[in-house]
């Protein structure tokens, strides 16, 4: 059976480093005026226009958002492209790299699906030459939230692959409970990579079709395998 294999970029793709949320901190402050102060947990598994939304609400700004949303968006992806280049702590992982290189050889259907936006996402993926290699991308301004992306992957691989993917042959490669959830609502399997060792267990708890600490992990690959004969 063919299936569609969608990988997140942050924390499964790549470590970005610091750069991104203190980029996205600094333009909230510089929009707003106000602080912001986004944790790893505000951002991770999120779309960047929620991330900014509930930021916005954090400090009492409820009303009127859409562009004020868009401003500081600009703004920070104005702060990436001059920061993110030059940044020493941003990595690719070498495990979701050779995935990537194993389905590429199997010639497997490839897509993004992340809360990125898709300029910040393209950023972050060009510099290690990685964006080119996903035919299909679905991102952070494609729906109000990341609960409405999957469904906008099936319209966009029609238009990409001329193949229609139903939600059980759409797989999601991330790494964290909210990739863990999002496959749970719609019914798509899961490979989770755990990278933080304190989300294990809420990942465990969603019943993901594989999840351990590497994507080299040969039970990967076999759960990959079990899945397209299913």
């Amino acid at each position: 059976m063919k299936h569609l294999f969608l990988f997140d970029i942050d924390g499964t793709l790549l470590n970005p480093g610091p750069v991104p949320r203190a980029s996205l901190n600094r333009a909230f402050g510089d929009i707003t005026g106000r602080e912001a102060r986004f944790r790893l947990e505000d951002v991770a598994g999120f779309t960047d226009p929620s991330i900014v939304r509930r930021g916005l609400e954090k400090v009492g700004i409820d009303r009127d958002q859409g562009e004020m949303v868009t401003r500081i968006l600009n703004r920070y992806l104005q702060r990436l492209e001059q920061e993110y280049d030059a940044s020493p702590e941003a990595f690719v992982y070498s495990d979701a790299v050779a995935l990537l290189a194993r389905l590429e050889k199997k010639q497997a259907y490839l897509g993004l699906l992340t809360g990125n936006i898709s300029r910040g996402a393209r950023i972050k993926l060009g510099r290690f030459h990685l964006f080119h290699r996903f035919p299909l991308g679905v991102f952070g301004e494609d729906g109000m939230t990341r609960g409405d992306l999957p469904q906008v992957v099936r319209e966009r691989a029609w238009d990409v692959f001329h193949e229609s993917f139903r939600y059980e042959q759409m797989i999601i490669i991330g790494d964290t409970v909210e990739d863990g959830k999002l496959a749970r609502d719609y019914g798509m399997p899961s490979l989770l990579v755990c990278r933080r060792q304190e989300w294990w267990e809420k990942m465990e708890a969603l019943r993901p079709a594989w999840l351990g600490t590497s994507l080299d992990d040969p039970a990967c690959w076999e759960t990959i395998q079990r899945l397209e004969e299913s």
